[in-house]
């Protein structure tokens, strides 16, 4: 990374790498389509040491807000989480994402293994107000009953709306039947 020092790329797509938020901002904060797939971008040049697992420890990570801020001309956004998501994902993302003026005029968001520790019930209020971004939730295995619970009835009130005025979103998680699973993805994609 080191010799690079403008990029002005349209489209990125980065898999399983760390960054520093500096390094990040150099290749990223021009372009209109970003997919990350288990990327960390972690606050600027800390050294993060890896566990016996291979599992990074994420301390130094930035928050999914932050890095949204640094991308002013994002229209695609696409990230699935690594599996340890500590401090990407924190209580106040949804509510701090919902503050950035670019994230309410984006074409796509895509987010998977989302942690119970995102604020859905903020974030729901935003979905039935939606009218132009393609949202698509997919969220982790690791999630307690009454957040499961919690999942099924918004989709379950999503899906039993007879006259919606926003655009409809996918969500998933595990033990979403598989009839609601296949009527969100159908309406989904009617959109």
């Amino acid at each position: 990374m080191p010799q690079i020092y403008q990029c002005d790329a349209a489209s990125i797509i980065i898999e399983n790498q760390m960054f520093s938020f500096n390094d990040f901002k150099v290749i990223a904060s021009k372009c209109e389509i970003l997919r990350l797939s288990n990327v960390v971008i972690m606050n600027n040049d800390e050294i993060i040491p890896e566990t016996e697992e291979d599992q990074f420890y994420f301390e130094a990570a930035i928050s999914l807000e932050t890095l949204f801020q640094a991308l002013p001309n994002v229209k695609t956004f696409t990230y699935n989480l690594p599996k340890n998501s500590l401090n990407i994902i924190i209580t106040k993302t949804a509510e701090e994402l919902l503050k950035i003026p670019h994230f309410l005029s984006l074409d796509l968001f895509k987010i998977s293994q989302i942690p119970e520790i995102f604020d859905i019930e903020g974030f729901y209020g935003h979905i039935k107000e939606n009218k132009k971004t393609k949202i698509e939730l997919d969220f982790s295995r690791h999630l307690s009953f009454r957040y499961k619970f919690r999942l099924r009835t918004i989709v379950a009130e999503i899906l039993e709306t007879e006259s919606r005025d926003y655009k409809l979103p996918r969500i998933y998680f595990s033990r979403i039947t598989r009839s609601a699973h296949d009527k969100m993805l159908a309406l989904h994609y009617q959109n």
